[in-house]
């Protein structure tokens, strides 16, 4: 975990006496929370948390956050802060590297510290090196042929945007990463946008890269589609890993029965038959505004030739909980990457509780 070094937890008091009694008067304040990363990295960076007046870029207390490689898998770590003797004021946190100006992987939403809220807890966020919010996922899966690189390279997923290819975002694996002839990926904080996909290796002497395997088309995360699942092609060691399988895609709606209730993360899925092992090999994320609709509109894509059964369910990130309260009446054969439109069906909401 990463962790800032603690501040002082004391607040200076002025302390005012007249005729033989006394005034505490409120003059600084505490603010304490975390920052939980997200994402892959792009190379190294010397990360810093410090608080920032409103509208300046100029902190008036900082920290280390630590120094972070490539080489680290930073999914689910934390950067813990507290700042203390913080003089009253409008502020927000920032997560960010040093320069000229600084450079932002997280800003809070602005907060007063005042004598009716001297201390500030509890302020969480979430922050990605691939930009900024709202982010997605991309997974998916890539096929091994040959062996092994065993001549110290870095070896990597690697994720390009389509405005700024030379920025690789990587998400390193290694041999062990390897099932049954595959590496499985599945990496979140993915700023929307387009990208490039593919599985490499990096000589950090020559600093040549090579290009093992990608997938033949550029990658959409979007608010249409933030969860990009199925991005699977073939990589080989030794030479041309082939051109990627067709995939197909999956639309329809699901009419649901009353307003889905708060406190839960929705989705649409698409599960082989049998269900294999893991997260569905699709997955449409329900979004905020359209839990007080009557009906959601989806769209699943990516999808090998298979069949596969269409549902919706709610997971409840507390208990780690998924419940299923709807299906489709029937399966769906994807075959040639083709589209299957009109995967209608309801859901029935009261399950939930």
């Amino acid at each position: 975990m990463i962790r800032v070094a603690a501040f002082l937890l004391f607040i200076s008091l002025l302390l005012a006496s007249c005729g033989g009694g006394g005034t505490e008067q409120l003059t600084t304040g505490i603010v304490s929370g975390q920052v939980t990363v997200v994402g892959p990295i792009n190379g190294a960076v010397d990360l810093m948390v410090g608080v920032f007046p409103q509208g300046s870029t100029t902190p008036v207390q900082s920290s280390s956050a630590g120094h972070v490689t490539s080489t680290a898998s930073l999914s689910g770590r934390t950067i813990s802060y507290e700042f203390s003797e913080l003089p009253f004021g409008n502020y927000y946190i920032g997560v960010y590297a040093e320069g000229a100006t600084p450079t932002f992987y997280y800003e809070s939403g602005s907060f007063s510290c005042n004598e009716q809220g001297q201390i500030v807890s509890g302020l969480n966020g979430q922050c990605s090196f691939s930009g900024a919010a709202p982010w997605g996922t991309v997974s998916g899966s890539t096929s091994i042929t040959g062996d092994w690189p065993t001549d110290g390279k870095l070896t990597f997923i690697g994720i390009s945007p389509m405005s700024a290819p030379q920025n690789v975002l990587q998400h390193l694996v290694s041999e062990s990463d390897v099932n049954d002839g595959r590496i499985h990926y599945d990496i979140e904080g993915i700023a929307y946008g387009t990208y490039l996909v593919g599985f490499y290796g990096y000589d950090p002497v020559s600093r040549q890269v090579d290009t093992y395997g990608a997938f033949d088309n550029p990658v959409t995360v979007s608010g249409s589609s933030p969860n990009v699942a199925t991005v699977n092609f073939a990589s080989d060691f030794a030479g041309d890993p082939g051109t990627d399988p067709q995939l197909g895609t999956i639309t329809g709606t699901v009419s649901l029965s009353a307003a889905l209730p708060s406190g839960l993360f929705y989705y649409v899925a698409a599960n082989t038959i049998p269900p294999a092992q893991g997260a569905p090999p699709a997955v449409y994320e329900v979004f905020e505004d359209q839990l007080t609709g009557s009906s959601i509109d989806f769209t699943l894509s990516f999808l090998d030739d298979d069949i596969y059964s269409v549902s919706i369910f709610a997971y409840d990130v507390t208990t780690h909980q998924a419940t299923y309260f709807g299906e489709y009446d029937g399966t769906v054969t994807v075959s040639g990457g083709d589209s299957h439109s009109g995967i209608d069906f309801t859901a029935d909401v009261s399950l939930l509780n």
